[in-house]
């Protein structure tokens, strides 16, 4: 690729932005399609963000980012009934996190963008037919649009993603000043979790989500009853958003880099999402900028591998921790939040050979945690890139 190529990147998410600041700073041709305003309420999901540093914001609170978290408290559940009793509990510290108001980030490095000459077009919902015409007007199209992803759509593809969650999340007000200036996630012995993330003392984003698999039949009762038995307000059903996170990585790492199409895929669209608490955010603004990085020194075909290579630890973790959610072993996973805690909940994600030293120093902990068939193979499955042997 040279610095007179075309590229169109489609959706203004984290994932997009991203792609549009670092393909603008190799000196190509940007042009970003959103099918939405940015001055509308586009979403209220993914408001914790971590990693932040890489973002090239000012973290104010004018550009959305309104809490510095201090620490991540974790609490391990037995169950979700009124007799449910505490396995583990653990604080993590967040030093490069933040509780947002994601929408006004977005729309921030939207104009940011915008000032340096990238062409960004609003409200421009990008059909299939749009999508096979954009191969042929530009030399690469990235495609942030989500998964399953409108590459997947328009080549008629969308079966090759292999699973998702679902989160309900809402901004509530009340009073969150036992919690604030912390957030807290609370594991209660389904496959996902509950959270309150505060962004005052007055204001938080409260959730609730669950693999496929585990989902219950009215999602609304499930995260009222949630927010109650958690002492959080209860959010009405037209504050509340229904979110799909990829269980990453839910798209074969080879997928991700489409050259017979010129066509690359980031952040959900790439299947990138951690396994067990489905956060993408710092991921996909990482996908972004490796995209175009590579782009820019003439090796985007080394795309696909790359990636994975980067995310590679924090899958084999994330599917190591689920299965004791998957098998409903809540005595385990609480001993192993116990054994973490003070680690940052960042490196708890991106390097988690520092959990693995911390196991190390609790040789009954680990073997009850490793001596099991299905964890070895979980994590040969994820070693050899055979990630269907992790499910």
């Amino acid at each position: 690729m040279t610095r007179t190529c075309r590229i169109a990147i489609i959706g203004g998410g984290m994932a997009g932005l991203a792609a549009a600041a670092g393909f603008d700073d190799a000196g190509f041709d940007v042009e970003l399609y959103e099918r939405q305003s940015y001055d509308s309420k586009r979403v209220n999901c993914g408001e914790a963000m971590t990693a932040v540093s890489k973002i090239p914001l000012e973290p104010t609170v004018e550009n959305g980012f309104l809490n510095p978290l201090p620490a991540m408290e974790v609490e391990v559940y037995d169950g979700i009934d009124a007799d449910r009793h505490r396995t583990g509990a653990g604080t993590f510290p967040a030093a490069d996190t933040y509780i947002t108001d994601r929408n006004v980030v977005e729309q921030s490095w939207a104009e940011q963008l915008s000032e340096k000459g990238v062409d960004i077009h609003e409200n421009q919902s990008i059909t299939r037919t749009d999508f096979h015409e954009f191969t042929d007007e530009y030399d690469l199209v990235v495609d942030a649009t989500g998964q399953p992803s409108l590459s997947s759509k328009a080549l008629g593809t969308t079966n090759e993603y292999s699973g998702y969650m679902v989160a309900l999340n809402s901004d509530v007000e009340g009073d969150f000043t036992e919690l604030y200036p912390n957030s807290r996630i609370i594991l209660e012995n389904y496959t996902g979790y509950s959270w309150a993330f505060p962004k005052t003392s007055q204001r938080a984003n409260v959730g609730i989500g669950w693999t496929v698999s585990d989902r219950p039949s009215d999602y609304m009762k499930a995260l009222r009853e949630a927010c109650k038995r958690n002492g959080w307000p209860v959010p009405s059903q037209e504050q509340t958003n229904v979110a799909i996170i990829p269980e990453g990585p839910s798209l074969d790492p080879d997928r991700t880099y489409l050259p017979e199409r010129s066509v690359v895929r980031i952040g959900d669209a790439a299947g990138l999402a951690n396994r067990l608490t489905g956060k993408g955010i710092s991921q996909a603004v990482e996908s972004g900028f490796l995209a175009a990085e590579l782009a820019k020194s003439g090796q985007l075909h080394t795309y696909p591998d790359r990636l994975y290579q980067a995310m590679k630890a924090e899958y084999i973790f994330a599917t190591v921790v689920r299965y004791f959610l998957e098998t409903r072993n809540p005595q385990i996973l609480g001993a192993a939040i116990r054994a973490a805690a003070g680690i940052d909940i960042e490196h708890v994600d991106r390097s988690p050979s520092t959990v693995l030293l911390r196991l190390l120093r609790r040789p009954v902990l680990f073997a009850r945690i490793f001596s099991r068939q299905r964890v070895l193979k979980r994590v040969y499955g994820g070693i050899t890139n055979q990630w269907g042997l992790i499910d």
